[in-house]
């Protein structure tokens, strides 16, 4: 907040739970700021706990509601997804993007 302090700052555990409750918080950070940055800084608490390697770190930031930027961070498999509105996606650097199958079953 230091660096962006005319942004809005959303995180998980300043949030009580239950979508409702999430949807207020978003409305609230929305009106207050054409930027909004939702933090996760552990996605997967139960998982990261109980010693179980299925928890990122997850920050995204949108502009006016829309997302514009997503990073998630996954430090068991020293893996670091990030992406940019319009700008394609990348996993530690190299572009990356979804497969041509139309169904699972390919």
């Amino acid at each position: 907040q230091e660096a962006f302090p005319e942004h809005q700052f959303l995180g998980e555990e300043s949030v009580a739970p239950g979508i409702a409750a999430s949807e207020a918080a978003l409305s609230r950070a929305l009106g207050a700021s054409d930027w909004v940055w939702i933090v996760d800084p552990i996605d997967g608490t139960t998982n990261f706990v109980h010693a179980i390697p299925f928890s990122v770190v997850s920050i995204g930031v949108a502009h006016k509601g829309v997302p514009f930027v997503g990073v998630i961070m996954d430090p068991f498999r020293d893996e670091l997804f990030s992406a940019v509105k319009g700008h394609g996606a990348f996993l530690n650097g190299a572009p990356i993007s979804v497969g041509q199958e139309g169904a699972i079953e390919e």
